[in-house]
Parts: structure tokens; sequence; C-alpha cells
């Protein structure tokens, strides 16, 4: 009786201890969090044959030939089903006193134009061209006709040197048919890159002055509903901004 009594004290003694609950929420809680950090890593991840594919497109449209340098900047498409807005705040006399009469008469001939729009803002000028004034559809390269636009901005860069330049490539949400463009994203951002090298050759303006930013359909100014909708998201914006001191 005393023999087994002592056989089972020495088995209990070998026996694991239960773990503690608080130990079992800690390693569930590690586990997802794990799992967050790989869905944040594969959500991130840029597809390489894609991005290759833009830049060869852009390497076509030939800015970034002959060592000249151009800032090109590639921004992944948001997704947003509200009209992107348009607000205009403060005195944009910062902006306005430093163009000349020459720019000043310039921006007001682009004004004029029904298929133009110019918004002074103390941070600069917001000019949005319709892209039937620059292109045709589905194709990247400058139209003759589109010229003389972008000659009064370039009027307006040469007589004002404290102004940065950024050109931005919109389109509206109809899957493009070109077989040179993958998406409407890469059509709006060699678009983009077309008007920068017609600012270069044309208006000889330094190119440290100059980018350009391609959004595709993603920033749409109103609903992509109707013709009349999809043909405003198709658009030019030429930014004129205040350089960082």
């Amino acid at each position: 009786m005393r023999e087994n009594r002592c056989r089972i004290n020495i088995e209990n003694e070998h026996e694991a201890p239960n773990p503690p609950g608080w130990l079992i929420t800690f390693n569930d809680l590690i586990t997802l969090l794990m799992v967050f950090f790989v869905l944040l890593f594969a959500m991130g991840n840029i597809n390489t044959q894609k991005s290759q594919k833009l830049v060869g497109s852009i390497q076509d449209a030939g800015v970034l030939l002959e060592g000249r340098k151009v800032g090109v900047k590639i921004v992944r498409p948001i997704q947003s089903t509200e009209p992107a807005t348009q607000e205009v705040s403060g005195d944009s006399s910062s902006t306005v006193s430093q163009l000349s009469e020459v720019s000043r008469n310039a921006i007001d001939d682009l004004a004029n134009n029904p298929e133009i729009t110019v918004i002074k803002t103390p941070k600069g000028l917001f000019i949005t061209l319709s892209d039937g004034i620059l292109f045709q559809s589905g194709l990247s390269e400058l139209r003759p006709e589109g010229y003389p636009v972008l000659n009064k901005i370039i009027q307006v860069l040469q007589q004002s040197n404290g102004l940065d330049v950024r050109i931005e490539g919109h389109t509206d949400n109809v899957a493009i048919r070109s077989g040179r463009f993958s998406s409407n994203w890469d059509l709006s951002i060699v678009r983009a890159v077309h008007v920068v090298k017609y600012f270069i050759d044309a208006g000889k303006i330094a190119p440290q002055r100059l980018s350009a930013v391609g959004y595709g359909e993603s920033k749409p100014l109103y609903p992509n509903d109707s013709p009349a909708n999809r043909e405003k998201n198709r658009r030019v914006e030429i930014i004129l901004e205040l350089m960082d001191s």
C-alpha cells in the first residue's frame, strides 16, 4: 500500500503544468499580427512586369532619352466613386504678383477658351484643358492644333522663373482599346510626359521645373455615368506652383 502511494507521487512530479489562460490569448494575438503584416506586404507588392512595360512606354515618348532628366511620378490609382472637387480659398495675390503683364494676358486668353478652366489659388494656377485640345482619342501624341495653347503656358513659364509646373493626365473609366497601352493609367502618364517634352523642346523650360503625373480614371471631376461627364473627366491639368524656398 505504501509503495503504490509513492509511485503515484513520483509520476505526478513529471507531469507538465497547465499553461495560464493569458498565454493562450497572447499566442493568438501574435498569430493574428503575423497574418496582418503578411497581408500588408502582399498588398504593397508592385507588379514588376507592368512597371517595366510602363517605363518602356515613357521611354518611347522620347523624354528619357539623350541624358535629360525629367521628374516622372508614378501614382498608383485609388478608385473613388465621388467626383473630385476644386476649391479656391484665401488670397491668390502671392502667385499673381509674380506674373508679368505678358503672363497675365496669356492667362486671360486661356480663360476665354470654353474648353479651358483657369483657377487662381494662393499656391499657384490650375489650368484644366479638355483632352480634345491636345490629343486624339486613345492616342498620346500631341495634336498640332494644341500647340498655340501650350505656347501661351510657355509664355507664363518663361516670364515666371519662380513657378514649377506639374502636368497631370486624367481619363474616363472606359477601357482603352489601343494595343500600345495596357490601361488608362498608362495612357494618362504618357500623355503628361509628351506635354513635358513639348515644354522642354519648344519652350526651353528647365527640366528641373517640370514633373509628369498620371492618374488614369482614379480622380474624376464628375461621375462617369454619361458621355458628357466622361468627356469632362478626360483632361490634362497643368498646375503652376510656387517653388519651395
